[in-house]
């Protein structure tokens, strides 16, 4: 199974992110819940062929990860930090 790669884009933040290339919507949105950046994140765009830089989230139909300690954002297990 691939991934398919693609960047979280925000007014001061982006992260590029993988998950694999059959999850739904649905699946993706429920994990991309859990996702609590340090600064305000607010869009998704597909990576232009030039822009190889490494995965720093991890998707996948049941969970999502900080690929590593560099990464500014938290998972939300739950997806509790909009309350």
């Amino acid at each position: 199974m691939a991934n398919i790669k693609f960047l979280l884009n925000g007014c001061d933040i982006q992260f590029i992110a993988e998950a694999p290339e059959d999850i739904t919507l649905k699946e993706l949105l429920a994990q991309m819940d859990k996702i609590k950046p340090d600064w305000c994140a607010c869009g998704i765009r597909s990576l232009g062929p030039y822009e190889i830089w490494p995965t720093e989230i991890l998707i996948t139909k049941n969970s999502v990860q900080l690929a590593n300690d560099h990464v500014c954002a938290t998972i939300m297990e739950n997806g509790d930090w909009f309350k």
